[in-house]
């Protein structure tokens, strides 16, 4: 089965202030919801110093403290999981994920298993970020600042910090991070890419900063450097390239504009070229925008969930907050009939086979085969003559 690529020491803590963005984007449909965040900073304020510190973390004498902040923690995240159930679907998936791994990660600790909720707590900031690198957000959140000037958090590497200023939505703070990184001949470049760290800059200047011309300076720079390495320099002159042929397009043509903007990849699902990864996060940014926002049909917005599910295919860095599964599914139940749920359904299977496929063989769960069969059945019950 695929486990997680990162192993950075981030936890909880940003992943939940992920939450806080709700009311940035106007779903935030009950008043109480302001009262639910302020709890859970107040647990934040205790956990944050001892999730960071292996030692105290286990330490019996921060033990009540340490359960009484899982517990608020738990507690209140499954209150804006119910809040979010009238957002957007993927915002909406993401909470219930945040929602449901918090309550596992109390669950551990309070049966002992120190080590399994620690190991828990270090991938639900991936969550976060998968959240907050989606949408454009030009609001303040002083919440998210606050924490991110906590000295537990201020005190971290450059590249575990930027993880938590993007999952706090302190976004001018992630780009002055990331090209800190980059200008730093201390900084190895190489690990910088293989950590996902171009790739996640990419995305928050095209889809929350919205500002390709920011990013064309930035990788030039980069480009300058003569410790890059030589693999790499085809692929920024690639994006480069491509971040400079892209041009500002209508908002009510997204998905024909993204289904453009991807059409290599759509029609080549297995090859790749370097630029195509700018086309992907820039089709992507569209998409989103477009399914937070929009009282379309359901079977068109289903397409634009099925082309996010192609481009998170390809994109997505983490198995663990990875939403191509998610966005497959939505798409194939939206328009069970459409041209666009077979090739949802063939990706879908793929995805899933390959992630239970390892040294032991292939092995799907009974409940994921399941649930194959269902979409199956839907999409043959929806194509028969009659009311599907």
């Amino acid at each position: 089965m695929r486990v997680p690529l990162s192993s950075r020491r981030l936890w909880l803590t940003a992943a939940l202030i992920g939450l806080l963005s709700a009311g940035a984007r106007g779903d935030e449909p009950y008043p109480d919801t302001k009262s639910v965040m302020a709890e859970i900073v107040e647990a934040l304020r205790v956990i944050l110093p001892l999730s960071l510190d292996g030692e105290r973390f286990s330490d019996p004498a921060n033990r009540a403290a340490v359960d009484a902040a899982l517990e608020s923690l738990a507690r209140n995240a499954s209150s804006l999981e119910s809040h979010a159930s009238r957002a957007e679907l993927g915002f909406a998936h993401l909470s219930e994920s945040l929602a449901r791994d918090s309550l596992e990660i109390r669950n551990r600790f309070t049966a002992g298993r120190v080590d399994e909720a620690q190991f828990l707590l270090q991938h639900l900031t991936e969550t976060c970020v998968a959240c907050h690198s989606r949408l454009p957000d030009d609001r303040e959140h002083p919440l998210g600042r606050r924490l991110t000037e906590e000295s537990a958090i201020a005190a971290l590497p450059r590249e575990e910090r930027v993880q938590f200023e993007v999952a706090t939505r302190q976004f001018d703070r992630a780009l002055a991070t990331y090209e800190s990184l980059f200008a730093d001949p201390n900084a190895s470049i190489a690990e910088l890419d293989l950590s996902g760290d171009l790739e996640s800059y990419l995305e928050l200047c095209l889809r929350v900063q919205g500002d390709p011309d920011h990013a064309i300076a930035s990788l030039e720079r980069l480009a300058a450097r003569k410790d890059l390495p030589s693999r790499l320099q085809p692929n920024i002159a690639a994006w480069i390239e491509a971040l400079r042929s892209l041009e500002a397009v209508p908002e009510s043509n997204a998905i024909e504009q993204a289904r453009q903007l991807i059409k290599p990849t759509l029609e080549s699902p297995r090859g790749s070229n370097s630029a195509e990864l700018v086309r992907l996060i820039a089709a992507s940014g569209l998409l989103h925008r477009y399914v937070a926002s929009t009282l379309d049909l359901p079977q068109r917005v289903g397409e634009a969930y099925y082309l996010l599910g192609v481009i998170e295919s390809r994109v997505g860095r983490s198995f663990w907050a990875s939403q191509t599964e998610f966005f497959l599914e939505t798409a194939i139940r939206m328009g069970p009939k459409q041209p666009y749920a077979d090739p949802a359904f063939a990706l879908l299977e793929e995805f899933l086979i390959s992630g239970y496929t390892g040294s032991a063989g292939t092995q799907v769960p009974p409940d994921v085969v399941e649930r194959l069969r269902e979409l199956d059945e839907l999409m043959k019950r929806a194509r028969k003559p009659g009311p599907a």
